[in-house]
């Protein structure tokens, strides 16, 4: 059992669990009878307008500013102290942080706090644009860890402990390794295991667990992250634990890393001005997960195991399971990431993903060429899980066809060229061209499918002309590749004198 899950046991734990400090300061400030002269400037809601009809009178009276009774972000004393060490006992981690700017600034904190300009970061080649961001912020010198590559799924799934060994036997001064887990379609690698090849050669592990808040809850199968042996961990509370869009927490296990380079950096990113609303909705997730979050997902697990059995059920569909991952890439899996393969009825997922929507007002997390794939949280419920059940049999029965869809470009064959370091190629002098003529130039720019974030390319690395087909491919079937080009199918590119 994990140190999270032993502490979970303990009922003098769960009772101290049960405060919500942010929250309750923040909830009386806005009860009483105050005259505000300061920012915001709706003043607490004092004027009716189209926001505060809807939101209502007491979102607005919370939307406050920092002040001593609701303490401060970047340097807190009192109830955001309190509610901060409340959450790091509820992950079983020495020290956290509230972020209000997501998990992207989190990671973007866990990279600079580890790596200085020059420094190696060894990292997954699927990684979130926010990896790649921190590594143009820090400097760093990437080190790119081929994924695991599943063509029958057409997604990647997290790095094999074999090809992170390579790099950190090819990299033995490397200062960090940069580790996604779970990835976004639910596959954890071993990394206990990969914890303990880095600490080998004193390499801190910094964890990108976005979708993994309820990991410590979900099952006695799964480790988290914390209990794996990882150094420092951000995780999306909003994508899985409950709380409000945009609001994250950063976990600090061990004394690899200094509190100080943590709260430095995050300062220097992070803003001032702290929204109070999403703050507080870290103090209410926190206590909801920990009180009644293993609960929730015991209750769910029989819904959801007969949900895969009922869509597999005189089908063509296929769900990504756990047997499935451990028999070929000898990894883990969540299983409350509902990953279902839909081209073998003859449609892409972007196709189901769309119709899913526009037929059934059922959104899913995201599409990919081959996938769907539906994010399973304490708030779903039987009747929410057969809804979709429902509308994938009747999809299969009105669309369906009878040729299994395939395609080369739905997942990358190979990890790009690094030509120049994401930075320098960042600041280098840049033009854009027409991408199909981009083949061998140097990218200044980042392609990105979003969700799930990952880039194409990035600056620096050399343009394949297997990148250059998968934006075409995605530009076909999805209709938008986000970059910085201003003009569709152009990109930036570092100048040829350069």
């Amino acid at each position: 059992m994990s140190q999270v899950k032993e502490l979970v046991a303990n009922r003098k734990y769960s009772l101290s669990q049960d405060k919500m400090p942010l929250f309750n300061a923040l909830v009386n400030y806005a009860k009483q009878d105050v005259t505000p002269f300061d920012v915001p400037g709706h003043k607490m809601g004092s004027r009716m307008n189209p926001l505060k009809s809807i939101l209502g009178d007491m979102a607005l009276r919370m939307d406050v500013n920092s002040m001593k009774e609701l303490d401060l972000l970047s340097h807190p004393q009192s109830v955001i102290k309190e509610a901060q060490d409340l959450a790091a006992a509820a992950f079983g981690a020495k020290q956290a942080y509230f972020l209000v700017n997501g998990t992207t600034v989190g990671i973007q904190a866990m990279i600079m706090a580890t790596c200085k300009p020059g420094d190696t970061l060894l990292v997954p080649r699927n990684g979130h644009k926010s990896v790649m961001d921190g590594i143009i912020l820090s400097g760093a010198r990437p080190v790119f860890i081929q994924p695991e590559v599943d063509y029958h799924f057409g997604v990647s799934h997290g790095v094999s402990v074999k090809n992170v060994e390579k790099a950190i036997n090819e990299n033995p001064n490397a200062k960090a390794l940069l580790i996604t887990y779970p990835t976004y379609f639910g596959a954890m690698s071993n990394l206990e295991k990969i914890c303990q090849l880095a600490h080998e050669q004193e390499i801190t592990v910094i964890v990108d667990s976005a979708h993994g808040a309820h990991l410590p809850f979900i099952s006695e199968d799964i480790l988290d992250p914390i209990s794996a042996g990882a150094d420092v961990v951000t995780i999306s509370m909003h994508k899985t634990g409950g709380s409000m869009t945009q609001s994250s927490i950063l976990l600090l296990q061990n004394n690899r890393v200094a509190p100080e380079a943590i709260q430095k950096n995050l300062s220097l990113l992070q803003s001032t001005s702290a929204n109070y609303l999403l703050l507080s909705s870290l103090d209410v997730a926190r206590r909801e997960m920990v009180l009644y979050g293993n609960e929730r997902y015991l209750r769910l697990k029989p819904i959801v195991e007969r949900a895969i059995i009922d869509i597999e059920s005189n089908s063509r569909y296929e769900v990504l399971k756990s047997h499935y991952l451990e028999k070929h890439f000898d990894q883990s899996y969540d299983w409350s990431k509902l990953v279902i393969r839909v081209n073998g009825i003859g449609l892409t997922g972007f196709e189901v993903y769309s119709i899913l929507k526009a037929e059934y007002g059922i959104q899913m997390e995201l599409a990919e060429g081959y996938v769907v794939m539906a994010v399973i949280s304490t708030s779903d419920t039987e009747s929410s899980i057969r809804k979709l059940v429902r509308a994938l049999k009747d999809i299969e029965e009105k669309y369906g066809e009878k040729t299994v869809l395939m395609s080369t470009n739905v997942t990358a064959n190979q990890v790009n060229k690094l030509i120049l370091s994401p930075r320098e190629a960042f600041y280098a002098e840049q033009e854009t061209v027409d991408i199909y003529n981009a083949v061998g130039r140097i990218s200044a720019d980042t392609l990105m499918i979003y969700p799930p974030g990952i880039p194409l390319v990035i600056p620096g690395e050399l343009i394949s002309d297997d990148a250059v087909k998968q934006y075409h491919y995605y530009r076909q079937t999805l209709g938008t590749v986000l970059s910085e080009a201003k003009e569709a199918n152009h990109i930036t590119v570092v100048k040829e004198n350069e």
